[in-house]
């Protein structure tokens, strides 16, 4: 429905970020939204999230919807680093690339990303959002499949831009679909499972590549056709069973809809993907945190890019050979994996900020090993690149503030957007750091990865002071009016009517 059913006006004297607003809503233009529909229809007047039947239906929505996310999410990272496995597998001789082509071939994939970035977050909010999704996924499987026909720098370049202009949408898209069907405290532990995906991607490619090492010549572009054919039939099990909103999923009774949608209820982030809000684009580019999670995309985003690009190289480079380089490209993902549930454990007893700090106080650790440690220790240097790859667990702590944090069809639409663009920005960079003539050890590259690792620490440590200090200021304002007095009307089901979190007074 139009977002101009809804009809904002805001006090005056009071900071927006206070969330302090007046919302007067045209009821039934609003229920033409098919979540505030079904509850009209059932006025629940008490609801436990804790009953059997609520913890039957969570179950329900995790086989469903984790398996599918995990999937796709596994596959975009696993299409993204094949050219890493590809490389030491012969494809720089094979399609005689210099150093420099090879590097730049790791960069093109995020001008796709720049150039798609916009047009995709439109485009999710224009067409039904899953068979959007589920057609990019099957295209940019093609994609991907094509790079083993290409013999040269330009064939793979085009190949790679359209990889990057296609997969941008994944990310909102598994944003939007997570924040649709979870509360805010289950969404740390179902965003880690899926971004757990990313570990298992490193894990899976490296054992791939292994196989596919012996089959000769033909191993390189075997990678690039056996990961396609996975991404296309991945989306086209999307297509056919994947659901973006309680409200449309085709496996849950009427009866199961409700009990999913009341579970939402104090999240206050709704689950449908309403039409473009003007004033919500406004409102998105006046939050600060906008520009801080673009900068902490950029910060993350450099280190990456380059290990992706040239991971497998650098472990070449600490002497091993290649079929044990390939087995060895498993081992960051593997360790990855076993140590994120301890993240979440601790996001959850402390707070996500602390979580994400000390997760890049590690990368820390390991980029400064990789740096001190003599060149014989190649073991001990290995260690070190396997604790480095482990500063990206700090990204779900911050993918958690916009899923929970950012209320808003077209607010989190456009925070998803500048999230793509700073991570596009940052893998950009990366590749370039790593020059030819400082192989095999790309010092002056572990250099600038150390740096932006450290300053993604402080960044995060300063977007959970923001969301700490905005709490306390809703706190502070609701005990004030409560002394005084004063009462704020309620709407029913405001939290499913597409309202900002500046628009919802006891948003947290």
């Amino acid at each position: 429905m139009s977002n101009q059913d809804l009809v904002i006006d805001e006090e005056k004297g009071d900071s927006a970020h206070a969330g302090v607003l007046d919302v007067h809503v045209d009821i039934e233009a609003a229920r033409r939204d098919a979540t505030l529909n079904l509850l009209s229809a059932h006025h629940v007047v008490s609801f436990d999230p804790n009953s059997p039947e609520a913890k039957r239906v969570l179950r329900k929505i995790d086989w469903h919807i984790m398996t599918m996310v995990f999937s796709v999410y596994c596959l975009q990272l696993m299409d993204k680093n094949s050219l890493s496995y590809a490389a030491v597998e012969g494809i720089r001789e094979a399609t005689h690339l210099t150093a420099s082509q090879y590097s730049w071939l790791g960069s093109i994939v995020y001008f796709g990303y720049l150039g798609g970035d916009i047009p995709a977050s439109y485009f999710l909010q224009k067409f039904p959002l899953v068979k959007y999704f589920s057609l990019m996924t099957i295209c940019w499987g093609i994609v991907v499949a094509c790079q083993a026909a290409c013999s040269d720098f330009a064939g793979l370049a085009v190949c790679r831009f359209l990889l990057g202009w296609i997969e941008v949408c994944t990310v909102p898209a598994v944003f939007m679909i997570t924040a649709s069907y979870y509360t805010a405290s289950e969404q740390i532990a179902r965003v880690g499972l899926w971004y757990t995906s990313s570990a298992l991607a490193g894990c899976f490619g490296g054992f791939f590549a292994w196989c596919l090492y012996f089959s000769g010549s033909f191993g390189w572009r075997a990678i690039f056709i056996l990961y396609g054919g996975l991404t296309i039939l991945c989306g086209v099990v999307m297509f056919l069973f994947l659901d973006a909103t309680p409200s449309a999923a085709r496996w849950l009774t009427e009866d199961e809809k409700i009990i999913a949608l009341e579970r939402l209820r104090d999240t206050k982030v709704g689950s449908e993907v309403w039409g473009f809000n003007n004033e919500q684009l406004k409102e998105a580019f006046k939050d600060p945190r906008i520009y801080l999670i673009f900068a902490l995309l950029v910060t993350t985003g450099l280190p990456n890019g380059g290990l992706t690009a040239f991971g497998p190289t650098i472990i070449k480079g600490f002497g091993f050979k290649t079929a044990q380089t390939t087995l060895l490209g498993m081992v960051p993902g593997a360790f990855e994996t076993c140590i994120i549930p301890i993240f979440i454990l601790l996001a959850r007893k402390i707070t996500r900020g602390v979580a994400g700090i000390i997760a890049t106080l590690i990368g820390v650790v390991g980029a400064i090993m990789m740096l001190t440690i003599p060149e014989h220790a190649y073991g001990a240097r290995y260690a070190g690149y396997v604790l480095t790859l482990q500063y990206p667990i700090c990204i779900i702590f911050v993918i958690t503030y916009i899923t929970s944090g950012v209320s808003g069809t077209t607010k989190k639409f456009a925070f998803n957007c500048l999230y793509q663009a700073g991570f596009a920005v940052g893998n950009l960079i990366g590749p370039q750091t790593f020059r030819g003539k400082d192989a095999p050890n790309y010092y002056p590259a572990k250099y600038v990865m150390l740096a932006f690792i450290l300053v993604s620490g402080v960044l995060i440590g300063v977007l959970e002071g923001i969301h700490l200090r905005w709490n306390r200021t809703r706190d502070a304002q609701d005990a004030e009016d409560s002394k005084r007095g004063v009462v704020h009307p309620v709407i029913e089901n405001e939290e499913f009517m597409d309202l900002t979190d500046f628009q919802q007074r006891h948003f947290r």
